[in-house]
């Protein structure tokens, strides 16, 4: 089934759209995970402060994974375009 451009350009729009709006909804809770973590280093311990990086660094991950999957998305939008098999 080929797609026009125009349909290509509104399923990018949408998956755009999708993106930002799931990235909106993560950053209050990526706060209150991050400042818990953070909470965690004041500890006199070495565990906690190994828990609490761990903690931060595995939020701040998850904070880029719908960048991740936006690029995947628009590749399987518009991968036929890039990638066409010559006859």
């Amino acid at each position: 089934m080929k797609k026009s451009i125009l349909v290509r350009a509104a399923l990018s729009a949408v998956a755009t759209v999708l993106t930002v709006a799931v990235s909106i909804a993560m950053a209050p809770s990526s706060v209150v995970l991050s400042g818990n973590a953070a909470l965690g280093q004041m500890a006199h311990s070495d565990t906690s402060y190994v828990a609490a990086i761990t903690g931060m660094n595995f939020v701040s991950m998850l904070g880029g994974n719908p960048n991740w999957i936006l690029l995947v998305v628009l590749l399987l939008i518009w991968g036929s375009l890039l990638f066409k098999k010559t006859p």
